[in-house]
């Protein structure tokens, strides 16, 4: 299955397209060959991110998308902005794993990594519902208490801002139910993350980007000292390339397909609460994810629909499999809606990629061709400020050593490959099995 067969350029069954505040621009294919100084492959977050700053810093870059901008997961996603690694993941973790400089670094970037995403949206005027009300790690079982406690103690021994809440606090600020404590910083909050990805993409045009959708990218090589993107029959020519396909990514290079586990999501979302119901549930806004393997997170979007989600489980009917998951964990989350359930209004899948550290690595695939993927569920915040580094490295303006994560030379395959994707996509129920006997 290449990229093309998991791509819905329209994102019909999306909500956030539904609700979008920022236009939807169609950008023409590719028509004719380039030259640019960088070529960049995926208008996701993290493509345009980097073609945003590349271009700010005086490049000539063209991006190349096989869909539509933010047709992959940066569409499709929550639109959680967290202050935090993927679930129970450390700072000291990522420290001993990328070393002193280089983990202080990325635990500095993730820890301001909320501030510094919505000071770039306020800069270029986004119009993506943005909300930093909070975000919150609740604890659901006793097991998670301790985890998320030595993740709070960590935190606030870095001087980070962060709070914890016992029992009684962490019900009243999410309004949930079966919470046995945990910690938030106000510095976590919410987009409408479609629309950040249109105002990504008209922010990098303005800077001197240009952007070809439906040209999806065959192959990428060096030759006579440049490097070659093909693309529909097309080539562009770069000083420089890199490839941001995440979830999306295609053999473009030998191997590069198995760098990353392409993981299957659902999200869904309810039909608009009532006001009074607003007030029971998530009165204050804070948006939140546990650590339960099946998906134990929420939120409001602008109009006050409840979003939900969980790993897609391949076989049977995986929508209805998917709703039923979530109609009961919303009321198992907010039991306030027990016999009052609200309609589940709109389902749709998409495709994250997870590496085995659940940390993005950047590639070295070849003299000044790149790779930068794996951002394990955490992507919306961290892909755009870590697109603006190596943005700036790409533009010469920093070194390789300046980039907050681990350089890998050559392609780095996961392995048994093969065997750990059908695992993820059928594992979702062993997953619940574990929540719901104390394994998490």
């Amino acid at each position: 299955m290449t990229a093309l067969d998991r791509i819905e350029p329209t994102l019909a069954d999306v909500i956030w397209t539904r609700t979008s505040s920022e236009a939807r621009t169609a950008y023409p294919p590719l028509d004719a060959d380039r030259e640019v100084d960088l070529i960049v492959v995926g208008a996701g977050f993290a493509g345009l991110s980097v073609a945003l700053h590349a271009a700010r810093a005086g490049l000539s870059v063209a991006v190349l998308e096989a869909g539509t901008v933010g047709n992959g997961a940066s569409g499709r996603n929550g639109g959680y902005a967290v202050p935090h690694f993927p679930g129970a993941l450390r700072p000291s973790q990522v420290e001993a794993r990328l070393g002193r400089k280089k983990g202080e670094a990325l635990v500095s970037l993730v820890s301001a990594g909320p501030d510094l995403m919505f000071e770039q949206i306020r800069q270029y005027q986004i119009r993506c519902d943005p909300e930093q009300n909070g975000w919150a790690q609740p604890a659901h079982s006793q097991k998670a208490l301790a985890s998320t406690r030595a993740i709070f103690e960590e935190w606030k021994a870095l001087g980070a801002p962060v709070e914890w809440l016992d029992r009684d606090g962490m019900t009243a600020a999410l309004g949930a139910a079966g919470y046995l404590g945990g910690w938030w910083r106000k510095s976590g909050g919410t987009v409408n993350p479609f629309a950040l990805a249109m105002g990504l993409a008209r922010a990098a045009v303005a800077e001197g980007a240009t952007i070809h959708e439906r040209s999806p990218v065959s192959k990428v090589f060096r030759e006579n000292g440049r490097a070659v993107a093909l693309a529909g029959g097309r080539r562009v020519s770069g000083r420089k390339a890199i490839i941001a396909t995440n979830g999306y990514t295609d053999p473009l290079m030998p191997g590069l397909q198995r760098s990353g586990i392409s993981v299957r999501l659902f999200h869904c979302v309810t039909e608009p609460l009532s006001p009074d119901l607003q007030k029971e549930i998530a009165p204050t806004r804070i948006c939140f994810t546990d650590l339960r393997k099946s998906g134990g997170f929420s939120r409001y979007d602008r109009d006050g629909r409840i979003i939900s989600g969980g790993a897609v489980f391949s076989l049977g009917n995986p929508k209805d499999y998917g709703l039923a998951h979530a109609r009961r964990r919303v009321v198992e989350l907010f039991p306030q809606l027990k016999g009052r359930e609200p309609r589940f209004e709109a389902y749709w899948e998409g495709y994250c990629s997870i590496t085995e550290s659940a940390l993005p690595n950047l590639q070295v695939l070849d003299e000044n061709i790149y790779s930068l993927l794996g951002f394990s569920t955490r992507g919306v915040a961290l892909t755009q400020n870590i697109g603006r580094i190596v943005g700036e490295f790409l533009a010469e303006k920093s070194t390789l050593d300046d980039v907050p994560l681990e350089v890998v030379e050559g392609v780095r395959s996961i392995s048994m490959h093969g065997v750990k994707t059908l695992v993820g996509r059928n594992i979702f129920p062993v997953y619940r099995a574990m929540d719901r006997y104390g394994f998490t």
